[in-house]
């Protein structure tokens, strides 16, 4: 492995941590849910998400289920986002992504909730930096343009949809979801 590599290498799973991070910070707090975001903030560099690690001993499941439960505020599923589409496309579309990359999220989530969906482009991070540590340019490649088009299509439509729909979340909710609108 070259320099080069080995750069991009870090790079990419810089990128994978900060993309986990966003997806923990947008799942319901449950318990070690602190502890995990404590564990991985050492592999974040964004200080946006930093920051927002830090605030987030301000979550409480309450609070999260009064935003993002059955009857909440806002919802995080993509589906509320998709005006005429049909939903069930969109889950069928989504399920084709995570079964081609082998994407088997351990959550209590459904498929389309957006911290489902974060963590999936931090995983897709991950086969991208595995792909390029083995100089496998046709995988690098591949996993580069799904994940650019994951992000276009799914992941920023459901964010940027969540901030137009609500008008005051906790800190460490807005940063994260302004973080993820800006990435996509």
């Amino acid at each position: 492995m070259n320099i080069a590599t080995d750069t991009r290498t870090r790079d990419l799973v810089a990128q994978a941590a900060a993309w986990r991070m966003a997806s923990l910070l947008l799942e319901r707090p449950r318990p070690d849910w602190r502890d995990e975001i404590v564990g991985l903030s050492s592999e974040v560099i964004d200080a946006r998400l930093l920051s927002a690690a830090k605030n987030a001993d301000q979550a409480t499941e309450e609070k999260y289920h009064q935003l993002f439960g059955p009857g909440g505020t806002v919802s995080p599923r993509e589906v509320s986002y998709c005006g005429f589409e049909d939903p069930g496309h969109v889950m069928a579309k989504l399920e084709a992504f995570y079964n081609a990359f082998v994407f088997k999220p351990g959550r209590e989530e459904p498929i389309d909730h957006i911290s489902v969906e974060a963590g999936f482009v931090g995983y897709l991070f991950l086969k991208e930096a595995y792909a390029e540590m083995r100089g496998d340019s046709d995988a690098v490649e591949i996993t580069g343009n799904v994940r650019e088009r994951f992000i276009k299509d799914h992941l920023g439509r459901s964010a940027r949809g969540m901030l137009e729909r609500i008008t005051e979340l906790p800190a460490y909710l807005e940063s994260a979801l302004l973080w993820l609108a800006e990435q996509s």
